[in-house]
């Protein structure tokens, strides 16, 4: 052994938030936001532009499964010995990472299309946003499935019944 102690589960767990940073910025730099046309009448969104709208979603949520899935491998296999406890860190820690990356999209990404200065012709981005709570449950839930498919994986293929027969059978 090195003599250094190992990381702790809260530095661990933490990685979550680097992880939703990373993916904040990764929306940001992904998501193709619908954008609205100012005319001579009115600021349209137009059906194509309105698919943008799903997209900037669809990106957030194949974002939020793989980051939250990779972090979710790479934690749980340093955590698994730890047992159930780290299920409800794991889901907070990937709860908060959402709102992280959420909020950087939001806070950096194009601003709200009624406070930007256009005129006739102007293509204007709209803010990238979420607004269905599903969306934020994916990075949870993918975090968790990486905990369970870790932990699961890393058995030693013994179930208890084969051990207590190993037991008898010894004696």
């Amino acid at each position: 052994m090195s003599g250094r102690p190992a990381p702790s589960t809260a530095l661990w767990l933490s990685g979550f938030l680097l992880a939703g940073v990373v993916g904040g910025v990764a929306w940001l730099l992904l998501a193709d936001p619908a954008r609205f046309e100012v005319t001579a009448e009115a600021t349209i969104l137009s059906e194509s532009g309105a698919k943008g709208r799903f997209g900037v979603i669809v990106t957030y949520v194949a974002i939020a499964a793989v980051a939250s899935f990779l972090w979710g491998v790479v934690a749980g296999y340093k955590l698994r010995d730890r047992g159930w406890s780290m299920v409800p860190l794991f889901a907070v820690s990937a709860t908060l990472a959402g709102i992280i990356a959420w909020q950087i999209g939001v806070r950096l990404g194009p601003p709200d299309p009624t406070t930007v200065n256009a005129k006739v012709g102007d293509s204007i981005p709209q803010e990238l946003a979420i607004d269905t709570v599903s969306a934020f449950l994916i990075w949870p839930i993918f975090a968790l499935l990486a905990l369970f498919l870790v932990v699961y994986s890393s058995g030693d293929g013994r179930t208890h019944s084969s051990s207590h027969h190993d037991e008898v059978v010894g004696h």
